[in-house]
């Protein structure tokens, strides 16, 4: 009986056992998880990402795409700092406020301390106009730099009309050279020669240089010269002389009108200052071609 018992107990007292390699695996899994993908750090595709989110989300940040303009940035801004400050006026600030900033910018002290430069060998540039310039830069606020700008642009605006005028004057010329030389072929010397005479005795200079549409000068349009030149010829012909009777001239002693206007030194005929100067000269031509004429 005690020996059947000691048998029994025996066999009853736990026998240690080996796990498995799966309840091993198992276990290991419940206790501590393993990854099955290695983690690796995150590299950032942007200097912006290199901060932090604060900082980078910032609008004085977030304008800047490269790192060199926003170090930049910050090495101008380091400069400024203990230099003048200008404050930027707006549409409530006072005209003192808006001189004090054009004082700032440098706007000389009063109109007359400007240094403008506006000579031109084109064109004529009255000092009075370059004054009346400089007073009016002055309240406008600008600096010197600013002023002599703006006078240099209209100077060479000026100059600039100034040449195409010549241009086009010198370009009718030819062209009334041309149609007239065809019209009037070998006696073109002599029908220019009487237009020119007769237009400078009877017509103010000024007149004959008015500028018609087409930019040309008057004194240039073929068909103006062809009227002075017929004129001329009518003259010669003392046509219009002989209009009322053909003894009109007759009992007229021509030599001696001539010879009462070439005598007097105080005569315009012997001045070339004079107005009536040319006027004086032709009326001489005429009287000797009347008086050949005979």
């Amino acid at each position: 009986m005690s020996e059947q018992t000691q048998i029994t107990e025996q066999t009853a007292s736990p026998v240690e056992t080996t796990p498995t390699p799966t309840e091993t695996k198992q276990e290991t899994t419940t206790q501590q998880p393993v990854s099955s993908t290695t983690d690796q750090p995150k590299v950032a595709t942007s200097w912006k990402e290199t901060i932090s989110e604060e900082f980078r989300n910032d609008p004085n940040i977030a304008k800047f795409t490269e790192i060199d303009a926003l170090a930049k940035s910050y090495i101008n801004a380091t400069r400024m700092i203990g230099t003048d400050k200008v404050a930027v006026p707006n549409q409530n600030s006072t005209e003192d406020q808006w001189n004090e900033v054009y004082d700032k910018l440098g706007r000389p002290e009063s109109a007359d301390k400007y240094k403008l430069e506006a000579k031109s060998d084109v064109v004529p540039i009255e000092e009075t106009a370059v004054k009346q310039f400089a007073e009016n830069a002055h309240a406008l606020g600008l600096n010197n730099k600013q002023a002599q700008g703006i006078l240099e642009f209209y100077k060479n605006s000026m100059e600039q009309t100034a040449k195409q005028t010549q241009i086009d004057a010198e370009t009718a010329q030819a062209e009334a050279q041309q149609q007239l030389r065809q019209e009037w072929g070998k006696s073109y010397d002599a029908n220019i020669q009487k237009a020119a005479s007769l237009a400078k005795a009877n017509m103010d200079a000024k007149v004959l240089d008015m500028q018609m549409k087409d930019g040309s000068r008057l004194g240039d349009n073929p068909e103006v010269i062809k009227g002075f030149a017929k004129i001329a010829d009518m003259l010669s012909e003392d046509k219009i002389i002989s209009t009322e009777s053909e003894n009109v001239n007759q009992g007229r002693d021509l030599e001696s009108e001539i010879s009462q206007i070439i005598n007097d030194r105080n005569n315009p005929y012997w001045n070339k200052g004079h107005p009536d100067h040319a006027k004086m000269v032709q009326q001489v031509l005429t009287l000797r071609e009347m008086a050949n004429a005979k």
